[in-house]
């Protein structure tokens, strides 16, 4: 392949340095195979050459070595290194590629790549997750047979299962299913978070009447903790977020004490689709191959890293921002983390101690659509959904939108590696047939990708940021886009 003769990275391509070493990174998804080569490590010799390529130099200027290095070689192979007529201009609201499957685009989710037919990147790696047989969904998911088998075999306690649960969509349908089409044992458990909207907090109180046999347990933090530990989660990682992290913190010890075998919480595949179909592979490097699961095992290293306060293995990886927003939680909300530490100490000195195991429900065949879904929760359950919503996405949270809009802020400004979230689901519950391309459409434009929410200047006013403070603290203005001296 020849050099180019203006040569310059190719967009989304970044320089970062990190502990003296330097990385290219790409803010966004290529292709397969190349998804996996998001984060290349430079050799010392060339970082600075490459960091300088704009496309306003010729390539044999003074680059004779530079050009002859290996690495500069794969790098142009590769197409992170392109002649500057190649380089790809950014996507607009007015001038984007749409996937010709699901609904993602490169302007939600700028550096999605497409093949030569227009299917994204991420319905490639389904795709090809289907045809090596990676597609059986997360790794701890559960079927309805191992669900009663389980619940046979259970003598020590009274209750088979616990749900981790909001009012909203997915815990509802959770609830009724295990509760009243598979008789299970349940006990429901919800943490009174400020920002869960009024609605579904009626339909979880009358989910608990419409189930009799149901017994309820609920968690309140004091407000001042939470508005606390939102404000340092903004300032720290550029997201208000804490859940659904600080529920397994206080849930998990009593499921533990109530010696309950499982613990399930209304999150779809969907929403677990870049961790399932994506970053299997960038983990590796490779295909996966699936193995038998120690659920045990599984469980235990999940509430040890987020007990941990993690830090990311590698800090521009595609998982690094969600590392870091596990590790913050446990920092801000440390006071109530001692119960869970406790547990996890003595089932790594007891092996054979039996543990609550986190568990989920197939939700790509169990649910059939999103609007099957709803219409049975409503006709079983009299669910509502919140008033001026249509989209079935996201159905407890008052602030989702604030979340839609910081992601994508951070990621359209490079900030972060983590994809919008919201946008991925969209397209895979395109892709996996629970929701139509046409309803997804409509569903996209009620996201909160497209202009700051209504519900951010209340939100802020909260957690008491100011103006000031929106263009000033730490990681915030890099959520708001209302960075001025950031570069």
């Amino acid at each position: 392949m020849p050099f180019p003769e203006q040569p310059v990275l190719q967009n989304r391509w970044q320089l970062r340095r990190h502990d003296g070493a330097a990385y290219l990174v790409y803010y966004g998804l290529r292709n397969p195979p190349r998804h996996t080569r998001s984060v290349i490590e430079l050799a010392p010799e060339i970082a600075d050459s490459i960091g300088a390529l704009d496309g306003s130099q010729p390539g044999t200027e003074p680059a004779a070595e530079r050009a002859a290095h290996p690495q500069f070689g794969e790098l142009i192979r590769n197409g992170v290194i392109v002649d500057r007529g190649h380089l790809r201009p950014d996507a607009t609201p007015d001038d984007r590629r749409q996937c010709i499957r699901c609904v993602t685009d490169n302007y939600l989710l700028p550096g999605l790549e497409f093949d030569e037919n227009g299917l994204c990147a991420f319905c490639q790696c389904y795709a090809q997750a289907e045809a090596t047989g990676q597609s059986a969904g997360p790794r701890e998911s559960i079927t309805d047979e191992e669900l009663q088998r389980i619940a046979a075999d259970n003598t020590d306690s009274r209750f088979d299962v616990m749900v981790l649960c909001t009012g909203g969509k997915d815990s509802t349908f959770l609830l009724w299913y295990l509760a009243k089409k598979l008789k299970l044992r349940v006990l429901a458990a919800s943490w009174n978070m400020p920002y869960t909207n009024e609605t579904c907090r009626d339909n979880l109180h009358r989910s608990i009447r419409l189930l009799p046999d149901v017994e309820f347990v609920e968690r309140t933090l004091p407000w001042n903790l939470v508005r606390q530990a939102m404000h340092d989660q903004f300032a720290g990682i550029g997201l208000p977020c804490l859940c659904p992290m600080a529920a397994h913190a206080l849930f998990y010890p009593v499921a533990f004490q109530e010696k309950i075998p499982l613990i399930m919480h209304g999150v779809e595949e969907v929403q677990l689709a870049i961790m399932s179909y994506v970053m299997s592979e960038l983990k590796t490097g490779g295909s996966t191959q699936r193995s038998v699961p120690d659920y045990r095992a599984g469980t235990l290293g999940f509430l040890q890293t987020i007990t941990a306060a993690p830090v990311p293995t590698h800090p521009f990886a595609i998982n690094a921002d969600m590392v870091r927003y596990m590790g913050s939680i446990r920092e801000v909300l440390a006071p109530i983390y001692g119960p869970l530490e406790e547990i996890i100490g003595q089932a790594e000195r007891e092996p054979s101690l039996p543990i609550p195991h986190l568990r989920r429900l197939q939700t790509n065949t169990s649910y059939g659509s999103w609007a099957e879904v709803a219409a049975l929760i409503k006709k079983e359950m009299q669910w509502q959904m919140p008033p001026g919503q249509k989209g079935l996405l996201h159905t407890s949270c008052r602030i989702e939108k604030v979340k839609d809009y910081c992601q994508f802020k951070r990621f359209q400004a490079m900030r972060s590696t983590s994809f919008p979230q919201s946008v991925v689901e969209l397209g895979a519950g395109v892709y996996f047939g629970l929701i139509s391309r046409e309803a997804a459409l409509e569903e996209l434009q009620e996201l909160g990708y497209h202009r700051e929410p209504e519900v951010l200047t209340p939100l802020l006013a909260d957690l008491g940021i100011d103006d000031a403070q929106a263009v000033s603290l730490g990681e915030v203005p890099w959520s708001l886009g209302r960075c001025r001296a950031c570069s």
